[in-house]
């Protein structure tokens, strides 16, 4: 199945992670501490990262920051049993794609690693997708999202200036149905079925406030135009 990486320094939770993984038909190695969790990724990157937060040597968001300057795609779910806002704005500004909390379920957690290796897919595939899910009639082509021109057919959008962003298949469909739907309050559970409509997904709708988190990052100054509904989801202000 897939290649995972797993830097963990409490013994007792590799083996569990060693064996839950094996039993989901996944190839895990292992490193104990950031140190030579970094190693390991430069002499093999993995399909997917499993990375501890608190680790000896270099920490989770130590070894994040720098997996990132040389690999933007590479799935990572961070494991912590930190259950702070802030920990967890952290490692999502850093680029994980999802985070589990200890003590954590082995299923759900086999689930959120099925949904990210989805997800994780690479931007010319992504681009494909796209074009094939490029919508058609009087929604077909380009849209204003913002003061950005979003280009269906090259994944990708356009500010004022020409500087052009690329984008993955996720926020595209975000920014796609945002723009269909100005001023309305779309619920998580909602985003949840324009992302995943042809999945089975088993994570939270915290996956949605992560998607959210990173387009607003792209988005930058106009990130304001995407609000924040207390407790059910998020409207697009034009």
């Amino acid at each position: 199945m897939a290649d995972i990486l797993v830097a963990e320094d409490y013994p007792a939770t590799r083996n569990m992670l060693r064996s839950l993984l094996r039993s989901a038909g996944h190839s895990p190695r292992f490193a104990c501490n950031g140190e030579e969790a970094l190693r390991q990724f430069e002499q093999k990157c993995p399909d997917l990262l499993l990375l501890d937060v608190m680790m000896p040597r270099k920490s989770g968001y130590e070894v994040l920051s720098e997996i990132r300057r040389a690999n933007a795609t590479l799935p990572v779910i961070l494991l912590t049993a930190k259950g702070d806002k802030s920990d967890v704005v952290l490692g999502l500004g850093l680029g994980s794609d999802d985070y589990v909390a200890k003590p954590f379920d082995g299923e759900e957690l086999l689930a959120r690693i099925a949904a990210v290796l989805r997800r994780g897919k690479k931007p010319d595939a992504a681009a494909t997708e796209a074009a094939e899910e490029k919508p058609s009639g009087r929604d077909a082509g380009d849209f204003a999202f913002a003061s950005f021109r979003v280009e269906t057919s090259r994944l990708r959008m356009v500010d004022a200036r020409g500087r052009a962003k690329k984008l993955f298949i996720n926020e595209y469909k975000l920014l796609r149905h945002f723009a269909s739907h100005p001023h309305e309050v779309v619920s998580r559970e909602e985003l949840l079925k324009v992302l995943w409509a042809d999945e089975q997904y088993f994570g939270t709708t915290h996956a949605i406030d992560q998607a959210i988190f990173r387009l607003r990052a792209k988005l930058g100054a106009d990130a304001t135009h995407i609000e924040a509904v207390y407790r059910v989801g998020y409207r697009y202000v034009p």
